[in-house]
C-alpha cells in the first residue's frame, strides 16, 4: 500500500530497473560485452476482461423514478427491505444538504433534513394509491405522513455523509482499471462530480479502503483460476500447466487452498529449442498484492542478446522445496536429464543451488558477479578491489586468471583468500566450458524481465499471470518487426561484435604450421588456432561461439592462399545466424477469449486463496537496498555554503565558519576529544569521537 506522501505525487518507489530506486553506487559492475537489449513493450493499456458480476456481487441499486420531496420530516412504514444508509448518503451528496436519520428500525425510518429534505431516490408515484401512498420495487407499500414542498435552507459544500467509506464505494470501478491514479487527480474528479469539499487525507483513506475492498473482491479469481488455465492451454497447444494445492487440506472437503502454479507456454518452449543456446537465468521476485508469494522466472537469450522468457510460476516462497519443484518442471519441458550439459546463471538465491545440484549434477552453474561484488564490498571496498575482481572474471585463460589473482593477493591477502574460496568455474570466463556459447557474467537477463513485470506483480493471481502472458505476447511481435527489417547472415548484435573483432584482427598475422594449425602473432600477443577443431588458445572462440581476432586473421590468411573457407560470418555459431533468430520468433503466443467464453472446469473442488496474516504496519514496497550502497544511490546531495564554502549548510544558516573549515566562531561546530576544532567534518556531521550538536541539513 502506498504512503500518503507517495500517493499525492502519483508515484511510489518500487523494484525494477525502470525507476530511480534501482540506481546503484558508482562502482556498479557492468558487463559491456553482454548488454542485454530488450524492446520496450507498452503495457499501459492492459485490462483483464473478466465479468464484473462474477467477481463482485454487491447491493443491486434500486431503480426508481425520482420524486421531489421537500418536507420537514418524513416517516416510512414497513421498510425492512430497504437500506436507507446508502440511499440517504447518495441523496445528501446529490442535493448537497444534510440529512439526519433519527429513527431506523424494522418498522419505520424517520429522516430529518437539517436544511431541506433532498430527493431520496427510492420512491415512485403509484397510479393506484392515494395521495399519501407510495410503492417500492417489489410491491411493498409506504405511507408518507408529512409532505411539504417549500425549501428555505441553502445548499452546503460540507456533508458529513461524504466520508471515506462512502467515497471508497464510488471509486471501486475506477481503481480497478487504474489503481495508480494520484490522490490529487482523484480528489479533483470527486469534487467536480459532487461539488463538495474534500481533504487530501479523506481521499487517501478512501483510495486505501477501495483498494482493500478490491483485494477481497478480486480474491474470487482463485475460484475461476482453473477456467483460465484451461483457456490458455486450449489456445496454445503443447502448453504445460502445473497447479499444486496445499497438502494440509482436508481430503473430504470440497475446497482446496492454492499453493503453487507453473506455466510454460508451448510457443515459448518451441522457440527456445529453435534458438540453439542452452543457457538460462533463474530468479525470483516478490508479489506486491494482498496475497504473498514469489514469481519465479526462467529466462533465456536469443542470438541478438535479447531476453527470451521460457517459463514462469507463482510459489509461496523462495526455498529449496519451491525451487526444486520449479526446476524439475522446467527440466521436463526442456527434455533435460541428469547428464545434460546445460548452463544456468543464478543469484545464489535460497535453495536454488541445491535444487540444481540435485536434479542436474552435470550442469554448469554460474554465479552472478554483481552479487559476488556486493558481498566483497562488505569488507573490501574501493575501485582497486572492483577492478581486480573484474579482471579475474574477464580473463579467458587460466594463466591470465592466476596472474590476476596474484595482483589481488598483493593488494590484500584476506580478500584473495576470500575470493579463492569461491570455485572459479562459477564466475570466471577462464574456466567456462563454452557449452552455452555465451560469456555472460551477470544475471541481468532475469532482472530485466522482473523490471517489466513490476506493475503486474501488484495484481491478483489471474491478472498477474495474464499480465505476464500478454507482455511476452507483445514482446514477440515487436521483435518480429525488427527481424523483418534486418538483412545479412547474422543478427545485428552479432554483426556489430564481429565487425569490432575484424578491426582488431587487422594488426595480426597468421603463419601456417601444418595439420590445420596456425600461429597468430600481433605485438606481444601470440596464440595458436586449430581451424579443424575450431579452437584458439585464447579460449574466446569456444566460450562465445564467435571467432576471435586470432581466428579472423587465420581465415584471411587461408583466403589469400586460395582455400575455400568462405566469409568469416560462416564460422560463427548458428545461434547468431539471422535465420535461427527468425525461426526462434516464428512461434507466436495465441490470444485468448474473454471470461464469458472460458470453458468450465470439471474439477469438483473449489480453489481458495492462500492463508495470509497481514502484519502490523505499512507493507514494504521499496527495493531492499544493500548495506554497502552509498547515499549517492538515493539521489541525495550535500549542500555547500555560498559564503564560507563549507559543506553541510547553506548561506542562510551560516554561522561564520572559516573557509576550508579550519576555524569556526559559532557554537554549532563540534569538537573532538582533544578539544580542537573538527572543522569541515563537523558541518557534515562526521564527528569521530566527538559530539556534534547540530544536525546537518541534507537535500
Amino acid at each position: 500500500m502506498e504512503t500518503f506522501s507517495e500517493a499525492l505525487g502519483g508515484s511510489s518507489d518500487s523494484e525494477g530497473s525502470g525507476d530511480s530506486t534501482d540506481s546503484e553506487d558508482s562502482d556498479f559492475i557492468v558487463d559491456e560485452d553482454n548488454l542485454f537489449d530488450d524492446p520496450e513493450v507498452d503495457m499501459r493499456d492492459f485490462c483483464l476482461n473478466i465479468d464484473d458480476n462474477l467477481e463482485w456481487v454487491g447491493d443491486a441499486p434500486i431503480t426508481t423514478e425520482n420524486v421531489a420531496m421537500s418536507d420537514e420530516e418524513m416517516e416510512v412504514i414497513n421498510t425492512d427491505v430497504l437500506q436507507y444508509d446508502s440511499s440517504s448518503n447518495e441523496a445528501q451528496m446529490k442535493t448537497r444538504r444534510e440529512l439526519d436519520i433519527v429513527k431506523n428500525d424494522k418498522n419505520r425510518v424517520r429522516v430529518v433534513c437539517k436544511g431541506t429534505i433532498p430527493d431520496m431516490g427510492i420512491l415512485e408515484t403509484s397510479g393506484k394509491g392515494g395521495p399519501g401512498q407510495r410503492n417500492i420495487n417489489g410491491g411493498h407499500s409506504q405511507t408518507v405522513k408529512t409532505y411539504e414542498k417549500e425549501h428555505k435552507c441553502l445548499q452546503t459544500r460540507k456533508i458529513k455523509a461524504c466520508n471515506y467509506k462512502f467515497l471508497s464505494k464510488q471509486i471501486l470501478e475506477q481503481l480497478e482499471s487504474n489503481p495508480e491514479i494520484p490522490i490529487r487527480a482523484l480528489k479533483e474528479q470527486l469534487e467536480r462530480k459532487y461539488q463538495i469539499q474534500m481533504s487530501d487525507m479523506k481521499v487517501f483513506r478512501a483510495k486505501a479502503k477501495a483498494l482493500q475492498l478490491l483485494g477481497v473482491i478480486l480474491g474470487g479469481q482463485y475460484s475461476i483460476l482453473r477456467d483460465y488455465l484451461l483457456e490458455v492451454q486450449s489456445r496454445n497447444p503443447n502448453t504445460t500447466v502445473k497447479l499444486q494445492v496445499d497438502n494440509s487440506s482436508n481430503p473430504a472437503s470440497h475446497t482446496r487452498i492454492f499453493r503453487r502454479i507453473y506455466i510454460c507456454l508451448g510457443p515459448l518452449k518451441q522457440g527456445f529449442a529453435a534458438g540453439k543456446r542452452d543457457f538460462l537465468g533463474l530468479d525470483g521476485a516478490f508479489m506486491k498484492g494482498p496475497y504473498p508469494g514469489m514469481i519465479l522466472t526462467a529466462v533465456g537469450l536469443d542470438g541478438n542478446n535479447c531476453t527470451y522468457p521460457v517459463a514462469y510460476g507463482l510459489v509461496e516462497s523462495e526455498n529449496y522445496s519451491s525451487w526444486t519443484w520449479f526446476v524439475k518442471n522446467l527440466g521436463d519441458d526442456l527434455d533435460l536429464t541428469t547428464n545434460s550439459n546445460f548452463t544456468f546463471i543464478t543469484d545464489r538465491q535460497k535453495g536454488v543451488l541445491p535444487a540444481i545440484a540435485k536434479l542436474f549434477p552435470c550442469a554448469e552453474n554460474r554465479f552472478c558477479l554483481r552479487h559476488i561484488h556486493e558481498n566483497m564490498k562488505r569488507k573490501w571496498r574501493g575501485k582497486e578491489f572492483k577492478d581486480c575482481l573484474w579482471k579475474c572474471a574477464t580473463t579467458t585463460t587460466v594463466q591470465q586468471f592466476n596472474l590476476a589473482m596474484e595482483e589481488l593477493k598483493k593488494l590484500n591477502n584476506d580478500a584473495y583468500e576470500w575470493l579463492k574460496a569461491i570455485p572459479p568455474q562459477h564466475w570466471s570466463r577462464s574456466h567456462f566450458t563454452g557449452k552455452a556459447h555465451c560469456d555472460a557474467l551477470l544475471n541481468s537477463l532475469c532482472e530485466t524481465l522482473n523490471s517489466k513485470l513490476v506493475k503486474g506483480r501488484e495484481k491478483q493471481i489471474i491478472s498477474c499471470l495474464e499480465f505476464i502472458r500478454e507482455y511476452i505476447m507483445k514482446k514477440l511481435v515487436i521483435v518480429q518487426k525488427t527481424i523483418d527489417k534486418c538483412s545479412g547472415p547474422l543478427t545485428p548484435t552479432a554483426t556489430k561484435t564481429l565487425e569490432k573483432i575484424k578491426g582488431e584482427a587487422a594488426e595480426y598475422r597468421a603463419v601456417f604450421c601444418g595439420n590445420g594449425k596456425y600461429q597468430v602473432t600481433g605485438g606481444v600477443d601470440q596464440c595458436v588456432v586449430d581451424i579443424t577443431q575450431r579452437t584458439c588458445s585464447c579460449n574466446k572462440w569456444e566460450v562465445t561461439g564467435i571467432p576471435c581476432k586470432h581466428t579472423i586473421a587465420t581465415i584471411w590468411d587461408m583466403r589469400r592462399n586460395n582455400e575455400n573457407v568462405g566469409i568469416p560470418e560462416t564460422w560463427v555459431h548458428p545461434t547468431y545466424w539471422l535465420k535461427t533468430w527468425e525461426e526462434m520468433y516464428s512461434f507466436k503466443i495465441e490470444p485468448i477469449n474473454g471470461r464469458m467464453m472460458w470453458a468450465k472446469s470439471t474439477c469438483p473442488t473449489k480453489l481458495l486463496p492462500p492463508k495470509h496474516h497481514v502484519p502490523i504496519g505499512r507493507p514494504k514496497k521499496k527495493r531492499r537496498r544493500s548495506a554497502t550502497e552509498d547515499d549517492s544511490a538515493t539521489g541525495t546531495r550535500t549542500v555547500r555554503c555560498s559564503k564560507c564554502g563549507n559543506v553541510g549548510h547553506n548561506g542562510r544558516s551560516c554561522k561564520g565558519q572559516a573557509v576550508g573549515g579550519s576555524q569556526a566562531s559559532g557554537s554549532d561546530v563540534g569538537q573532538n576529544a582533544g578539544g580542537s576544532d573538527v572543522g569541515q567534518n563537523a558541518c557534515v556531521g562526521q564527528n569521530s569521537g566527538a559530539v556534534n550538536k547540530r544536525k546537518s541539513p541534507m537535500v
